[in-house]
């Protein structure tokens, strides 16, 4: 609702300036309204990032943990609401992992995507589980992601 309204208060007042206004004005609100229009469009593309990081414990066979790197890998081709994953292993040479070594980036584009149809589905829930004796701690921060040029 709010797209619109801002899309037609930007048309009216394009209207109403190109009556009264010279030519090199008009071009230049018309501008003006384009860039509006694209970063209502802009806010409607963001997409929702759910960043999961894994500490396997120390003793944590590593075929085991290849096992659980496979399951999660598996995720988007059994929820499609999975817009985009893609993860990789701590490479930072700053000493701030805190020991995570797994990172991986989920991507929706709703938070009914993630809460409704991720969160509760059977194949997550079973990854979850399966996570437990070898997963000494997890981080997990969620935000919508913005484009560099989206002003707060």
């Amino acid at each position: 609702m709010h797209k619109i309204t801002l899309f037609l208060s930007s048309l009216v007042c394009l209207a109403a300036f190109a009556c009264t206004q010279p030519k090199a004005q008009v071009a230049e609100t018309t501008e003006a309204a384009a860039t509006v229009t694209e970063s209502s469009e802009t806010m409607a593309q963001r997409n929702l990032r759910h960043v999961v990081l894994f500490k396997f414990k120390d003793d944590a066979p590593e075929a085991e943990v290849d096992k659980l790197h496979a399951a999660f890998n598996a995720l988007p081709a059994a929820i499609p609401e999975i817009v985009d994953f893609e993860w990789g292993i701590n490479d930072s040479p700053e000493n701030f992992h805190q020991d995570f070594t797994h990172c991986y980036l989920v991507t929706f584009a709703s938070t009914e995507d993630r809460d409704s149809v991720y969160t509760p589905h059977p194949q997550h829930q079973a990854f979850v589980q399966s996570l437990q004796p070898w997963l000494e701690k997890v981080f997990v921060v969620d935000y919508w992601a913005y484009a560099p040029e989206e002003v707060q």
